[in-house]
């Protein structure tokens, strides 16, 4: 049977003028959430091109991965409390995943 995983992609747009303070919170928002016990992989990437718009690769080996990680102290604290209210908007997706590639 195929490992299945579940993979986030999330978009975060900085409001005018607010992407660099956005750098250090993701920062300590990813490797909080590499410690999880249900993740996988967890990395954000920063536009060459526009310095506001974030992209966010999160995998999780369980299905409900996504919501136990919102319920996490830190994804509360940082995310919640520090890194939404930074936003315009964000755009978050997920997606089961087979881990059978053959």
């Amino acid at each position: 049977m195929a490992d299945v995983y579940l993979q986030v992609i999330a978009h975060y747009f900085a409001k005018p003028g607010n992407g660099d303070a956005l750098v250090k919170p993701l920062t300590e928002l990813a490797a909080a959430t590499r410690a999880e016990p249900g993740n996988l992989y967890y990395e954000f990437f920063r536009s060459p091109l526009d310095p506001e718009h974030f992209v966010i690769m999160e995998q999780y080996s369980h299905a409900d991965g996504l919501a136990v990680h919102r319920e996490t102290e830190h994804f509360q604290r940082i995310g919640v409390g520090i890194i939404i209210p930074l936003l315009e908007r964000r755009e978050v997706s997920s997606h089961l995943v087979s881990g059978d590639t053959a």
